[in-house]
């Protein structure tokens, strides 16, 4: 029996499978140097200082490298990662399947993910990375908490059937505020004859960059490089691929799936549009709670505590700066500006 996000095992008869630009801080610039790791069966040029962790093998193999200095900056890969309920009925019908007597159901933890795409996927991972399953398979497995989605670019299906996405997203770690490239494959798994779980589903090489916001755009061409470099033998794919059904062909293909997605993600950041850029600024001042402020006179843009406007507006004249406006929805420029603390400025 495997360990787990992807766990094989044997029930009764019948095989089952189990189971990444500004805030409140300035826009920093990380020098990221790359250096050579040998994994064994597989290399990969890590940043320097990061820590690599790995678990599963095969089709479920995973690896997470992150910078224990700043744990937003992080690259992740899993082959699989499931599975996850399509309904809240199924989620029931387990329920009562054990219930009554029948075999524990070793996913029964796992969220709803309805509707089955993989934005909503990622918005759920949160909660699959609190699973038992998920911890026993990797404790450091990343949270992604308060997932909001940027953008979801639909993207060519590399196993054939579900949904594939390269998702650009905000979230938190640790109070921080992090941003991310995540492209995963969803797609449901018909159940087996004697299998009680009809409404299953898994996701796919699933890749993520992420650091914190605001140093995202500086190190996004090198964690795309660190993923491009990854390697796996040729003897160690041949061994899966006889241990394992052709399924999985696709996704144990050396280095392939992870040099193709690196091009994905790099084109994917190229075209993004300048609205998402805006959009995602919005949302980092809602999930912090800020809102900004700019003088027109000078271009200056500045950071408050959400609200702040409405009682500065009822009383301005008490103000020697007692123009400011709010930015702009569709002003790109003053979006991209590093607010300055407007406490601090303000007289």
């Amino acid at each position: 029996m495997k360990k787990l996000f992807l766990l094989w095992t044997v029930l009764g008869g019948f095989a089952l499978g189990a189971v990444f630009f500004n805030s409140a801080e300035a826009k920093g610039k990380v020098d990221l140097k790359l250096e050579k790791f040998d994994g064994g069966f597989f290399s990969i040029e890590k940043p320097k200082g990061w820590e690599v962790v790995t678990a599963g093998s095969c089709a479920d193999f995973a690896f997470l490298m992150y910078d224990p200095g700043e744990p937003l900056r992080q690259v992740f890969y899993f082959g699989e990662v499931g599975p996850v309920y399509m309904s809240e009925q199924q989620k029931q019908i387990d329920y009562q399947y054990m219930k009554m007597g029948g075999y524990p159901v070793l996913w029964f933890e796992m969220p709803v993910v309805n509707p089955l795409t993989p934005s909503n996927f990622l918005c759920q991972f949160h909660l699959i990375a609190r699973t038992e399953i998920a911890q026993m398979f990797m404790p450091q497995c990343p949270r992604l908490e308060n997932f909001q989605v940027i953008s979801a670019l639909p993207q060519q299906n590399p196993i054939g059937a579900g949904e594939t996405e390269l998702v650009r997203a905000l979230f938190i770690k640790e109070g921080k505020l992090g941003e991310g490239l995540f492209l995963v494959t969803v797609a449901p798994l018909l159940p087996f004859i004697s299998q009680p779980s009809g409404e299953i589903a898994y996701g796919f090489a699933m890749i993520g960059i992420s650091a914190p916001k605001g140093e995202f755009s500086s190190i996004e061409s090198t964690l795309v490089k660190s993923v491009k470099s990854f390697t796996i033998s040729r003897s160690y794919v041949n061994n899966c691929l006889k241990q394992q059904a052709s399924t999985y062909e696709g996704i144990l293909k050396a280095g392939k799936t992870l040099s193709e997605s690196s091009d994905i993600i790099i084109k994917g950041w190229e075209n993004r549009n300048k609205v998402d850029d805006i959009l995602s600024e919005k949302w980092s001042d809602t999930i912090l709670g800020k809102e900004r402020l700019y003088n027109p006179e000078t271009g200056e843009v500045y950071e408050f505590e959400n609200g702040f406007y409405d009682k500065y507006n009822l009383d301005r004249n008490k103000y020697e700066m007692n123009n400011l406006q709010p930015l702009p929805n569709d002003d790109y420029e003053l979006w991209m500006e590093v607010p300055l603390d407007g406490y601090r400025h303000l007289e």
